[in-house]
């Protein structure tokens, strides 16, 4: 089958992820194909493309959709131990690339991806192009001899009934818990800032879910450079759903609240400290309560297949975060070796970060099921 003239991506996984990427794409881009093990979830979105971006084809085999002609760029939004090998059938194709968070269980895993035609490989982390970060970064890029001192996050959600009988939940398909799921997206806001951030000392623990993976973590990590600190909490037992990113110059405190829907509204506070201290000068910033992260994200991707503009956000950074993961697993683990309450999980990198290997085939992926609950 030919396809129409314009800039055609398929998409692998249509679950909630896969269907908010696919439905906020930039001009002239549209999906051309689809596949999902669940063919009535895939066929859902077919329809809800068509009415807006042409005919989408629903593809009954993973080796259909890849035969599809004219197609040029794939997002991938499968479950973590899918990523690495459907990555890894795309590319063989030819076919430029992006990739849901964390883009593998593993460093391990992630090595084995080879790019055998030098294709892009973008990786979703679209927490970098919400505004609020944005306009961040540039406000810190105003004042360069005002440095980082410290950054302190809290990322969490109270999951959902029977979280703990989800993919997630489950070693083999995940490769972690919360540290792995949102902790991966504080991670790399954090690298960001302070690229050369190290792990001074992590905690995971399981709490509530009747789970083998954790639940919450802390995190200390430093600059070796700079002496800056980065603190943060992930968890999936915050029983009101929160996002909070606040950085700590000399002169300013920036506050990043909220990334809409059931977290709320996005704003960026900044309180600028005056010379003769005291109450700051603050400012607020309210951004759109429609969540745009993913359309500049895919922008991105466009760009960077396009006009060979600099990946925001790829395979670079993904080895950045996951190494952080591991430190921070691994420090938990040391932490708490022998301890007699030990929690049920503390980052085992024996039986849980990437220790088991593929046991299905691509063609058999998942999508990425996260509920609307938890994202909303």
């Amino acid at each position: 089958m030919s396809l129409p003239h314009g800039t055609h991506w398929g998409v692998i996984g249509c679950g909630v992820i896969g269907e908010r990427r696919c439905l906020q794409l930039p001009v002239g881009v549209q999906i051309s194909t689809c596949f999902d093990i669940n063919h009535e979830r895939a066929q859902r979105l077919a329809e809800k493309l068509g009415g807006t971006h042409g005919t989408t084809k629903v593809a009954a085999t993973l080796e259909e959709f890849l035969a599809t002609p004219g197609l040029e760029a794939v997002i991938i939004a499968a479950i973590n131990s899918e990523l690495v090998p459907l990555a890894q059938a795309c590319l063989n194709k030819g076919l430029h690339i992006l990739v849901e968070k964390p883009a593998a269980r593993s460093i391990r895993e992630l090595e084995q991806l080879k790019n055998p035609h030098g294709r892009i490989i973008k990786i979703g982390f679209n927490h970098r192009f919400h505004p609020a970060f944005e306009r961040l970064h540039e406000e810190l890029a105003k004042d360069p001899a005002d440095p980082i001192m410290f950054i302190r996050a809290q990322y969490g959600n109270g999951a959902r009934v029977g979280f703990e009988n989800e993919w997630r939940a489950k070693i083999e398909l995940g490769g972690g818990g919360e540290l792995l799921d949102q902790g991966v997206h504080v991670l790399d806001l954090g690298a960001v800032l302070i690229p050369d951030l190290d792990v001074v000392a992590g905690y995971t623990r399981t709490h509530f879910w009747n789970m083998p993976v954790d639940d919450n973590t802390w995190a200390i990590l430093r600059s070796p450079e700079s002496g800056a600190t980065f603190t943060f909490h992930v968890s999936s037992t915050e029983w009101k759903n929160e996002f909070r990113f606040e950085v700590y110059t000399r002169r300013c405190k920036y506050q990043w609240l909220g990334l809409g829907r059931s977290y709320g509204t996005e704003r960026l506070l900044i309180h600028r400290m005056k010379p003769e201290m005291g109450p700051p000068e603050s400012e607020e910033i309210t951004f759109s309560k429609d969540d745009q992260s993913w359309l500049l994200e895919n922008e991105n991707f466009l760009g960077a297949i396009r006009r060979h503009l600099h990946v925001n956000g790829g395979l670079e950074d993904a080895v950045r975060a996951l190494s952080l993961v591991e430190d921070i697993y691994q420090s938990s683990r040391r932490l708490q070796h022998g301890a007699k309450d030990h929690p049920r999980w503390y980052g085992d990198h024996e039986t849980g970060m990437g220790a088991s290997p593929f046991d299905r085939t691509p063609n058999e992926t998942l999508a990425d099921e996260t509920s609307a609950e938890k994202l909303n």
